[in-house]
């Protein structure tokens, strides 16, 4: 490929108001911005010299990325080369997310220049944008203009490099062009002409697969080998010239020489008249002189051709297109910088953006004049970030990879002179993109290892060394230095940086340090490898005692690896695991600081089957809010099935039809997944296998898509794989096959089926029992009663008010009787009071209120997913008023947030969202706010093993987790989230979070009765006055601001001990709560239990006693001589037990 010809620059319950919310929009995107983003490496101390380029990688903030009521942005600059800077982004904008990439160039930068790359011939040399970039001095590039896909691959516009014309289309379109060193925006098109004597003709098209029947085109050199004939209508009448050094060498009106590949020497040309303009050319013979004038219809240095005119001196343009990928360039008023847009489509965090949102984006990014280039899968960029050698390709293809696109824009930097600065970042961070969580990050007693190098006056890496420093010394030490690397370490809780100097030049990296190690996690639980041919991949993270997690690297693991396989480090955190053999398993023990954690591992499978549907006549069928049958049918490849006719047109909530085996299916060993065939008609029902887990609790196995996004779209049979979540206790029974309608306006007869029940089940494994975490958060009985702030929560009661004295209805009035007497500042109610959604429903449980509350106590309720259960919002709105609330209780913020409809965005709307940036900044600022509380109904992690109870969209709860975590690093004050849904009590800290789920205060729990799955209520303890934490707080800052005390619902209470010991010994006391007549919750944590006595030591208490008891273990220990009294009180119950010690 010949190199891109440069063109030189010249030097030169408060409810906001949209009105409300359009006013204070600017200043809460600020401030959010202020809190999102955060800077990653920044030099200082660079000589005089260098202050023509930015700094490597810097907080400075691309103005305009948070326009169009977007939420959750996230942006990081980095500069590419003097005069070019690279912004990744990424935020949620109505509609959706956008994840993309802005290059800014300002082309007043002398050593800065820009050109056109294509593979050395204008059809049939498509290639990677990549591979158009590796020409000497490109620092980055573009995809540039349409082309004539899957035929001659040619650009479809005009385009100009040097003031050379490569290609001119026949049709003005729109195009980037750069002439004298000023960008615009222009309608090109050619302007060539062909002149024989007196005669001039029009050349229509120019080198382009726009050459139009009844024209005259041109072809040069420059146009390849792509056959012309295949531009032309087979039966078409032509006349080509061959014309040499100004003369007709050839004439011929033979249409057939024009289908063998085309090979047109240097200095050559071939005119090629169509239809009726074959007169234009009858006069031109064999020897006559002409001259061939190949223009464009405007005089510029260089073009790239697109399509839309985004805006045109500052107007948005009114054409709109569908969401895609794009790629776009914006140019300011005096035509000096650009704005060069990379943006990523169909992707989880991208659907990419139309034309309309394209142009108001580049209008907010500042830009006067833009055009759209070349989108969808052609959209590419790569860029060679500072400090790096390598030009890498910085977005995410739709395509999955690099498509072959016809030409690029490509930037050149030439600078040259000393090294005059320096940068310095994590290994784990990338050079160039958006931050990588927790890459800044580390505990104490945890390494991270940083790269320094010096810079060329390109941003290039330089040889030279320099001095790396770690400060201050009590939070960070630093370990070694050498070949331009520097590995630190952890010492205590606080902010530190590591500097790298050289000479006058100096660049920091900003470290925070963590607690100390609390537990480990591997990436994986369990490791399946495929087969003996593959291998797996596994990363560690470690997690302090306020949830704060890093990713750990390699040189602070000690690996032991079980027979069978070899584990190698990959990178500064990766481990590759290879098998020896296949259908083997075995086990991996990683320590990172004296914490052992194990990983299992399998390779290979066997396919077990579980039903043939040789006995579907025996199968049934179940419903819920719908009707239907099963009967047997044929199944694919000759094997038997069972369809299933179904009727979802009776309901508007959601609606299931069950198929119900002869008896459960039991699951044979451990399987890593349940594989199904479905015949599908595309209509949209939501596959689920129902199935029974060793621990005697029901859940639901969904598709290997991901349950956001698990419907049968297909028409005809198709196997369809539901992975069994890594944690979940074996073995498994299938009870049911389930089909599943949650859309309201969704309402039809369909008929389905299935066949080929199978497991995939590998070699057998010892899989070690879930970790199940007990934070300190939940405190003992009774110890939130003298907290400054109480706050009671209930949720998911789930009754209906067609049976108004239920048990459900029942347990609901019990827990809001127990609430009142609590006497609490406040409830919330954080959703799914009801389980469904009509008028009546919402009704019913306003009635309930009013009876059981009324004024005693104020509430907030919060919607959860089933008060839009077969019902619209504004049912839930009638009568409860808006669904998202803020309001201030004494120092403390209190927030609530609508996910009814499983995300934070309903129908793609960020208005709550920008209500809780605006609201996060206003307590930050506020001096009297010492804490916020932010209450929505599903959470942002289901601890449970199948996830399946949690913010459907995981992009936006990875982004809610930043928001709220960095609310405290900025301000330096406490924030919690307290959430319902998933059927257990349960509390962690994520990011110095502390998360509160409130269990099932009515409907039977989800989960086991060891691990939170009992029916009450929760009280939250404030302590306004320790809400001021610090940006970095110390470990357990947290838990002097809030503690949660579960109450559990006691329908009776046991407990257990002996009744005699001997000095000495010790016993096993256990305290058992029965729910429901079935259900037996032992009286640990999460159960808020006070145990107290006389004669009895309890915990870490002091004084004489008879026996010591150590609630967390249970364990009872006799002293002395002597009689003792244990008792434990559960929400309000009190059992004893007299103990004799002699």
């Amino acid at each position: 490929m010949p190199s891109p010809r440069r063109v030189q620059p010249l030097s030169t319950p408060v409810r906001h108001s949209e009105a409300f919310l359009r006013i204070n929009l600017r200043l809460v995107a600020i401030v959010t911005a202020a809190l999102v983003a955060c800077a990653l490496v920044a030099p200082g101390g660079r000589a005089a010299a260098a202050a023509d380029h930015p700094p490597v990688a810097h907080s400075q903030q691309l103005a305009g990325l948070d326009g169009a009521d977007s939420v959750y942005l996230r942006q990081r600059t980095t500069a590419v080369a003097p005069g070019l800077d690279l912004t990744s982004f990424q935020r949620m904008q109505p509609g959706g997310w956008v994840t993309g990439r802005v290059m800014t160039a300002d082309l007043a930068t002398p050593s800065l220049s820009l050109g056109l790359s294509d593979g050395g011939a204008v059809s049939g040399a498509n290639a990677p944008v990549s591979e158009f970039a590796k020409q000497p001095h490109v620092v980055a590039a573009v995809n540039g203009d349409y082309y004539d896909m899957n035929a001659s691959d040619a650009p479809v516009g005009t385009d100009v490099s040097d003031g050379t014309v490569h290609n001119a289309g026949a049709t003005p379109r729109q195009a980037f062009t750069l002439t004298d060193g000023k960008a615009a925006i222009q309608q090109l098109m050619s302007a060539a002409t062909v002149t024989a004597g007196e005669g001039t003709t029009k050349i229509a098209a120019v080198n382009s697969p726009t050459f139009a029947a009844d024209s005259v085109g041109l072809f040069t050199s420059l146009w390849g080998t792509y056959p012309i004939g295949r531009l032309i209508g087979k039966s078409e009448e032509v006349r080509v010239l061959t014309v040499e050094k100004n003369v007709v060498t050839a004439v011929s009106d033979d249409r057939s020489a024009l289908d063998e590949p085309a090979d047109i020497p240097s200095g050559s040309s071939v005119l090629v008249a169509r239809g009726s303009a074959t007169e234009q050319l009858a006069s031109l013979e064999v020897g006559t002189h002409v001259d061939l004038t190949v223009t464009a219809n405007a005089s510029v240095d260089l073009a790239v051709g697109g399509s839309q005119r985004l805006l045109a001196d500052g107007k948005r343009t009114t054409d709109d297109e569908v969401t895609a990928a794009r790629t776009a360039i914006g140019i300011s008023k005096d035509g000096s910088r650009l704005w060069v847009v990379s943006l990523d489509g169909r992707q989880g965090d991208s659907h990419g953006m139309s034309i309309q949102e394209l142009a108001a984006f580049m209008d907010d990014l500042g830009a006067w004049n833009a055009i759209n280039l070349d989108g969808g899968g052609s959209t590419d960029m790569v860029a060679r970030p500072a400090g790096t050698s390598d030009l890498t390709v910085v977005g995410r293809p739709s395509d999955g990879a690099e498509r072959r696109v016809s030409n690029a824009l490509v930037f050149r930097s030439t600078a040259t002179g000393p090294s005059t600065d320096v940068s310095v970042r994590p290994d784990l961070q990338p050079a160039a993109g958006l931050t990588a969580d927790g890459a800044n990050d580390t505990l104490i007693g945890l390494s991270r290892t940083l790269h320094g190098t010096r810079l060329a006056a390109d941003l290039g890496p330089t040889p030279g060394g320099g001095h790396f420093t770690a400060a201050p010394g009590r939070v960070l030490e630093r370990v070694s230095t050498g070949s331009g690397q520097a590995v630190v370490r952890g010492r205590a809780t606080g902010s530190a940086k590591v500097t790298l100097r050289a000479g006058p030049a100096a660049a920091t990296a900003p470290i925070t340090v963590h607690g100390k190690v609390a537990r480990v996690t591997p990436s994986s639980t369990v490791l399946s490898i495929p087969s003996g041919d593959d291998t797996g991949m596994l990363r560690l993270s470690a997690t302090d005692a306020d949830g704060f997690s890093v990713p750990v690297e390699t040189r602070d693991v000690r690996v032991r690896a079980g027979d069978g396989v070899t584990v190698a480090t990959d990178g500064v955190s990766g481990f590759t695991v290879t098998p020896k053999a296949d259908k083997l398993s075995t086990s991996i023990i990683f320590t990172v600081a004296d914490h052992e954690v194990t990983v299992p591992v399998t390779v290979g499978y066997d396919e077990k089957t579980l039903a043939d549907f040789s006995d579907a006549a025996s199968w049934t069928f179940e419903a819920a809010r719908a009707t239907g049958s099963v009967s047997p049918v044929p199944g694919p490849n000759g094997n038997k099935g069972l369809a299933l006719d179904l009727d979802f047109s009776t309901s508007t909530a959601t609606r299931g039809a069950y198929a119900v085996p002869p008896a459960p299916i039991a699951v044979p060993g451990q399987p890593q997944a349940l594989t199904l065939w479905i015949k599908g008609t595309g209509k949209g029902e939501w596959p689920r296998l129902q199935v029974i887990k060793g621990d005697g609790t029901t859940t639901n196995l969904d598709p290997e898509q991901g349950a956001s996004n698990p419907i049968v779209t297909w028409n005809g049979w198709q196997q369809v794989r539901f992975p069994v979540p890594a944690g979940t206790p074996y073995p498994l029974t299938l009870a049911k096959i389930r089909f599943m309608e949650t859309r309201s306006d969704a309402g039809y007869t369909d008929q389905l089926a299935v066949a080929g029940l199978a497991a995939q089940v590998p070699p057998a494994v010892s899989v070690p029992e879930s970790p199940w975490p007990t934070d300190p958060a939940v405190v003992a009985g009774g110890r939130t009663d003298d907290s400054p702030q109480r706050i009671a929560v209930m949720s998911d009661t789930q009754f209906v008010a067609r049976d108004p004295d239920s048990a459900i209805v029942k347990a609901g009035r019990r827990a809001l009787r127990e609430i009142i007497a609590a006497k609490p500042d406040l409830l919330v109610i954080d959703g799914d009071l009801v389980d469904e959604a009509s008028p009546a429903d919402i009704a019913f449980a306003k009635k309930i209120l009013d009876e059981e509350i009324g004024t005693q106590v104020p509430y907030i309720y919060v919607p959860g997913n089933h008060e839009v259960m077969g019902g619209p919002i504004s049912n839930f709105e009638k009568v409860f008023g808006a669904t998202s609330t803020h309001r201030d209780l004494g120092r403390t913020k209190i927030i609530t947030l609508d996910s009814s409809s499983g995300t934070l965005h309903p129908g793609g709307s960020t208005e709550q969202l920008r209500m809780l940036q605006q609201q996060l900044a206003d307590a930050a600022r506020n001096p009297r706010i010492t804490g916020v509380l932010v209450f929505n109904h599903h959470p942002v992690d289901d601890p449970q093993p199948d996830k399946a109870s949690q913010l459907g969209d995981r992009y936006e709860a990875a982004a809610l987790r930043r928001t709220l975590a960095r609310f405290t690093a900025t301000s330096g004050k406490s924030i919690a989230q307290v959430n319902g849904h998933v059927g257990i009590f349960y509390t962690d800290a994520a990011d110095g979070v502390t998360r509160v789920i409130n269990g099932n205060s009515g409907k039977t729990p989800s989960g086991s009765a060891d691990r939170g799955g009992f029916t009450g209520w929760t009280m939250l303890g404030i302590d306004p006055a320790a809400g001021q934490v610090g940006t970095v707080p110390r470990t357990g800052a947290r838990l002097q601001w809030l503690r949660d005390e579960t109450h559990a619902r006691v329908d009776s209470l046991r407990l257990t001990a002996p009744k005699q010991l001997a000095v000495g010994a010790s016993a096993k006391v256990t305290a058992t709560i029965d729910q429901d007549d079935t259900r037996e919750v032992p009286v640990a944590w999460p159960v808020s239990a006070a145990w107290a006595g006389h004669g009895v030591r309890v915990g870490t208490s002091h004084g004489p006693a008879v026996v010591t008891f150590d609630p967390a273990t249970g364990k009872l220990t006799a002293l002395r001589k002597g009689s003792a009294t244990l008792s434990v009180t559960v929400n309000g119950v009190t059992k004893e037990a007299a103990i004799r010690v002699g």
